[in-house]
């Protein structure tokens, strides 16, 4: 199928999704399990099809790394720009997640379709720094600015039942282990990751809300995730000194949305959530024009 055909059946999956809502077909908390439903079978059962058999090298090894950078980059500069702002609690506290939350669920559909099963694999690495600063950074700051800060073993158990890590984890033991899933198994396991994945735009477009869409401290957010995330990307690529289709994937995932788990986890510790809610969607909205444009812009052939 050409790639043309594939990203403009993801537009008209979240057209769909909008639509869906609209007439009271499908709600938000139906779309929340569509995304429990990628969480917990779609991604892993990718992960385990495609990371298991992908090509490592050293060079690798700088996605995760540069996932880290640009979140914890991000935190001090959302701290310092929130502050300046003068932001009541609760706001400071959803514009400082919502500012570091990367939302690779949205670019995994777009870069199977646009760069194939190479550059998914490479964007899970990613991704794998992504969820570490998640499931450990990013909850304990709302927890601090909610006031239900938690200790060190509760957020090690947040991390730990997160199924794309344990997925991810299993996956590359295979994969430095010279070990080889069958072939019937990697088939069934990357078409039903696939299918799954494309949950993720239809509920994302369920889930959208235009609410405080004007708002500085949505610009704010939206500012700091997508132009401030790419320029410290930009930043990373270069002094790493990387190339192709890593250097694309990196680029990207850097500039990526932002995540609705921002909005989960404003609502859980009790931060203002239609600030975090209003700042996802834009940011969603945003990326349905220039995440196709980025995948053409920086294609590697």
């Amino acid at each position: 199928m050409p790639v043309q055909v594939q990203i403009g059946f993801l537009f008209f999956l979240f057209a769909a999704g909008l639509i869906a809502r609209r007439r009271g077909w499908l709600t938000p908390p139906q779309a929340g399990k569509m995304v429990q439903l990628v969480i917990t079978v779609g991604l892993p059962a990718l992960f385990l099809s495609d990371v298991s058999r992908i090509p490592l090298h050293r060079e690798l090894a700088a996605l995760p790394t540069v996932a880290v950078i640009v979140m914890l980059l991000t935190l001090v500069t959302a701290l310092l720009l929130g502050r300046a702002m003068h932001l009541a609690r609760p706001s400071f506290g959803a514009f400082v997640i919502c500012s570091m939350s990367i939302n690779n669920a949205f670019l995994f559909p777009f870069i199977i379709a646009g760069w194939g099963k190479e550059a998914f694999a490479q964007l899970a690495l990613f991704d794998l720094g992504n969820t570490v600063i998640q499931a450990t950074v990013i909850y304990g700051v709302a927890a601090i600015f909610g006031g239900h800060a938690t200790g060190a073993g509760a957020l090690l158990k947040r991390m730990l039942s997160f199924p794309p890590l344990w997925a991810l984890v299993v996956a590359l033991a295979i994969n430095l282990g010279g070990w080889h899933l069958p072939p019937l198994a990697t088939t069934v396991l990357g078409w039903t990751g696939r299918l799954i994945l494309q949950l993720v735009v239809l509920a994302l477009g369920v889930m959208f809300d235009a609410k405080l869409l004007g708002s500085r401290n949505v610009l704010g957010a939206l500012a700091l995730r997508i132009v401030f995330g790419l320029a410290i990307g930009f930043a990373c690529v270069e002094a790493f000194g990387l190339t192709g289709l890593t250097r694309s994937v990196l680029l990207l995932g850097s500039a990526a949305p932002i995540g609705f788990s921002a909005v989960v986890i404003a609502s859980r510790e009790h931060l203002d959530r239609e600030l975090a809610a209003s700042a996802a969607s834009l940011s969603v909205l945003l990326a349905l024009v220039y995440v196709p444009l980025a995948l053409w812009l920086l294609h590697q052939p």
